[in-house]
């Protein structure tokens, strides 16, 4: 437990800098941030900061004061992450609120050109994922040797997941944990959908890739579900 919570800290750590175009988004139906390597052993405001004042020509004051923030920042997730008290669903959204709060205060500081920056960074790293996704894809039906007709279908039914998926995360009446349990629903039941498309002999061929990858494979199944407009990543699905 204490091991996806730190892992929700971190990430929810670098959604300021993510929310900027750096990082790697997950291929998901939701642009999930996700932390390069170095960043998910251990989170730096000083490097995190640093890169922020690369990329967006900070002056000296605005770098000092980003770092400020994203320290006190990871402080709050520290304190966070030791809080036994907290269910799961209120650990995530106070790490959701602590993270809105931070990117709140980093976009307070920019001037009207350094946000049109940021803004070009995040259309850059979208376009990068949709690159990698579609790489994603060919690679899975390449494995799998599906045809033309199943790849049309099963890119159909992603698709549709990430319209549904993309609805529930605008849906802004629903519970962490309501929000969870939909996410699971829509994703086994595009898995469902997408294992209908296959036949035996690719099914096994599926399984087999996801076994012996032990987390490295990743299928179009492996989608991840929603988070809030700043939060962690939903919980991801299991194999």
């Amino acid at each position: 437990m204490y091991k996806n919570i730190r892992m929700a800290a971190l990430a929810t750590a670098a959604v300021t800098l993510s929310s900027f175009g750096f990082g790697v988004v997950i291929v998901s139906s939701l642009g999930v941030p996700a932390l390069h390597a170095q960043e998910r052993r251990e989170f730096s405001p000083d490097r995190a900061a640093a890169r922020l004042a690369e990329r967006l020509n900070l002056t000296e004051a605005q770098k000092s004061t980003v770092q400020s923030y994203l320290q006190d920042q990871q402080s709050q997730m520290q304190v966070l992450r030791n809080d036994t008290t907290l269910t799961r669903d209120q650990r995530a959204q106070r790490a959701r609120e602590i993270t809105q709060q931070t990117r709140d205060k980093v976009q307070s500081i920019l001037t009207v050109e350094q946000k049109q920056k940021a803004e070009d960074l995040r259309t850059q790293a979208r376009n990068r994922v949709q690159e990698r996704a579609g790489e994603q894809f060919d690679r899975t039906a390449r494995l799998l040797d599906l045809t033309t007709e199943q790849k049309t279908q099963m890119q159909s039914a992603l698709d549709s997941q990430r319209t549904q998926l993309q609805a529930l995360r605008d849906n802004t009446s629903l519970t962490p944990e309501a929000r969870r349990e939909q996410a699971q629903a829509i994703n086994e039941q595009t898995r469902n959908n997408i294992r209908s498309l296959l036949n035996p002999t690719q099914q096994q061929k599926l399984q087999d890739l996801r076994e012996s990858g032990r987390g490295r494979f990743r299928g179009p199944m492996q989608q991840g579900g929603p988070r809030g407009p700043a939060g962690p990543r939903g919980q991801r699905q299991g194999r």
